[in-house]
């Protein structure tokens, strides 16, 4: 892992060495605007996309309740039904970096705000399992797309010593999505138990479930939940900018300059745009020759790519992170799913109120993170495995060997560090790879964690129907928890620790890759 150090990599995570002139500078001019007004934009236009994935994929296990009495679905159905979203969310992960990182990364947000709308809204008009598995699936593919398009951007708008907390509070949308997703359940029928009066194709047409919602339930959901997509939509296509950082690897420097300059005037700041001009006239060592598979001035191509992230420096940390990522989709995605049908059968409340309850409570697990995240000093490496050891231990309280009363706040606490973890992994993941590869890098840890996320309802139906309890699929994420919690320490490099001194720094920005979360 040493060789990781020794590779120096830079504020974005980039080699200095390997870094264009324009691109250290816009980086240096990012740092000194500073965060202000000009990053709520962003935060708020892309945590959109987790607030409308949190929406859909609650409603969508409070939907395959309903849609179990309606069209008296089996085990695996309903578990494809969830799965299949997963499945388009791994296509969509896998597709997005050669999206953002050809095209750009507001091109990828706008797509997937489209995707989420259109095909989520339309689930509303099935008629049977087959054509909405078919649409949930290209839902999937716009959650993917957006996930390492938002995890990308952010890295690349904010100075590095907020882009761990901006990191938590983007992510910190989908516990909101979740928070809207149990209202809207809670208004349209709180105890998952609505029949199927007016659900006929000949009483349906666009829009009928909001203006009827006490007809047909899951129509309702499906529409309601599709709204919040539609709304980030329009406002990212007027008050979204592209990344600095990209505009320049692509030679873009007017309109890479427009948006520095709109930073530092919503920031209150100067922006020195002559030092900045200077940089971008500078040739780089790479002009006039072929492009080598590490230029930023390069043509993208995403099997050069792949062979970077092949090469000794990266592979360690990518095959390290595929786990990961398993660990935090089936940990996330699979409670989103798990949990109604958890609450239902304790019978304690209505399904609405403790889904409610759970996304509420998910809330201060976010502020608890972001406090986290501002402690000077500590590696995110500790955090990953620290929040996953604690979703382990909490874990034992969901089993039935455990007591009764035990069980619902042991799924609020599971439910809490599972998010927590989640940011985690995201931020180191984020921090790991340069800006020139980096929506192409997350996408492909995302996708391999998607794996996860595909396998979770699945296992969790096979589970209830063979068994009748939900102690396997518990023990799953009690067990891939502690893998990552015992490993993460021994296998994944800790910048900012003990090899501190041997961490090459760009133009005298605080290097983000070394991870930390600090302030």
């Amino acid at each position: 892992m040493r060789a990781l150090q020794r590779s120096g990599m830079g504020g974005d995570g980039a080699s200095p060495v390997q870094k264009t002139p324009a691109a250290k500078a816009v980086a240096g001019a990012v740092e000194e605007v500073g965060f202000g007004l000009y990053q709520l934009v962003p935060l708020f236009l892309t945590g959109g996309i987790f607030l409308a994935e949190g929406a859909e994929m609650l409603v969508m296990g409070s939907i395959t309740s309903l849609l179990h009495r309606h069209w008296e679905l089996n085990p695996a159905v309903r578990g494809g039904m969830v799965s299949i979203v997963f499945i388009g969310f791994s296509v969509g992960n896998f597709i997005s970096g050669q999206i953002g990182d050809r095209f750009g990364r507001r091109t990828s947000i706008l797509l997937a705000y489209a995707m989420i709308a259109f095909f989520g809204f339309a689930t509303a008009c099935s008629q049977g399992p087959g054509f909405m598995i078919f649409l949930r699936f290209f839902v999937g593919v716009g959650c993917g797309i957006g996930f390492p398009a938002a995890y990308s951007l952010m890295p690349e708008v904010a100075p590095s010593a907020w882009r761990s907390s901006l990191n938590t509070l983007m992510i910190g949308f989908m516990p909101l999505g979740e928070l809207i997703g149990a209202l809207v359940v809670l208004f349209v029928d709180p105890e998952l138990d609505n029949s199927a009066r007016g659900c006929s194709m000949d009483l349906y047409y666009p829009s009928r479930a909001l203006i009827q919602p006490e007809l047909c339930a899951w129509k309702t959901l499906c529409e309601m939940s599709a709204i919040p997509a539609f709304l980030f939509l329009i406002l990212a296509s007027k008050f979204l900018d592209e990344s600095p950082q990209f505009l320049a690897n692509c030679g873009r420097y007017e309109e890479c300059e427009e948006v520095l300059q709109r930073m530092a005037k919503l920031n209150g700041a100067q922006l020195d745009v002559e030092k900045l001009r200077v940089a971008f006239s500078v040739p780089h060592a790479d002009e006039g020759s072929e492009p080598s598979p590490t230029s930023p001035s390069r043509s993208y191509s995403f099997r050069h790519v792949v062979a970077e992230l092949c090469s000794g420096d990266f592979l360690p940390v990518v095959s390290f992170m595929c786990l990961a990522h398993i660990a935090k989709d089936f940990g996330v995605f699979g409670l989103s799913y798990m949990l109604p049908q958890y609450f239902v059968f304790l019978k304690n409340l209505t399904a609405g109120v403790e889904l409610m309850v759970v996304a509420t409570l998910a809330m201060p697990g976010v502020a608890l993170t972001y406090l986290c995240s501002r402690i000077p000093g500590v590696s995110l490496v500790y955090w990953m495995s620290g929040s996953a050891a604690l979703c382990c231990f909490f874990g034992v309280g969901m089993l039935t060997a455990a007591p009764e009363s035990s069980a619902a706040p042991a799924a609020y606490m599971v439910k809490l560090l599972a998010m927590s973890y989640f940011v985690f992994t995201v931020s180191y993941t984020t921090a790991a790879f340069p800006a020139r590869i980096r929506q192409t890098a997350v996408g492909i840890c995302t996708a391999a964690g998607r794996m996860g996320s595909i396998s979770a309802p699945l296992v969790f139906e096979l589970s209830k129907e063979v068994t009748g309890s939900f102690d396997f699929f518990v023990g799953c994420l009690m067990s891939l928890m502690a893998a990552v919690s015992l490993l993460a320490p021994l296998l994944l490099p800790r910048w900012g620790q003990e090899e501190a001194p041997m961490l090459i720094e760009s133009d005298g920005a605080k290097d983000y890759a070394s991870c930390k979360s600090c302030a």
